[in-house]
């Protein structure tokens, strides 16, 4: 017991890792934790202050590590593109690499939901995804069409 809460004390992300492991309510994991990575790392308070792609893809990692709930890690998953839009929509056009991680992300949540072949599921995250593509859907270096063909998978995988 000893070593558990030496590890506890040690880093806030082996808190973090615990409380998803074991403090589990009714309404599923508290995500706040990775939530707050997710956005630091994406969208910094400082407007000068790089973007951390690899960070909060580690916030996601670290959660599924921890619990791996499907219906959870697309909540961080489509909050880091949440994120991300918002930084976009916020200051504007941005460079290749931002576009290609937020899409990346995108992608992946498409390809989970395909895999997972449940209608309702799928259901419920098509609606909230099309909802922040039509956020985005005008936004430059191809974004916009990007997401709009991983919709439109998305919505010939259900049929």
């Amino acid at each position: 017991m000893g070593l558990v809460q030496d590890l506890y004390r040690a880093d806030p992300k082996n808190q973090d890792f615990l409380h998803a492991r074991f403090l589990v309510s009714d309404g599923g994991t508290d995500l706040s934790p990775y939530k707050k990575r997710i956005k630091a790392a994406i969208n910094p308070s400082r407007w000068d202050a790089p973007i951390k792609y690899r960070d909060a893809r580690r916030a996601i990692s670290d959660y599924n590590k921890a619990r791996g709930q499907l219906g959870e890690t697309l909540e961080l998953m489509f909050y880091y593109i949440k994120c991300g839009n918002d930084v976009t929509l916020e200051f504007g056009d941005m460079d290749e690499t931002f576009y290609n991680s937020m899409g990346s992300m995108f992608g992946s949540i498409v390809k989970k939901l395909s895999v997972q072949a449940d209608p309702e599921l799928t259901a419920t995250w098509l609606d909230l995804l099309e909802k922040e593509y039509q956020r985005v859907a005008n936004t430059g270096w191809g974004y916009g069409d990007e997401l709009g063909g991983y919709l439109e998978d998305l919505r010939s995988s259900q049929t």
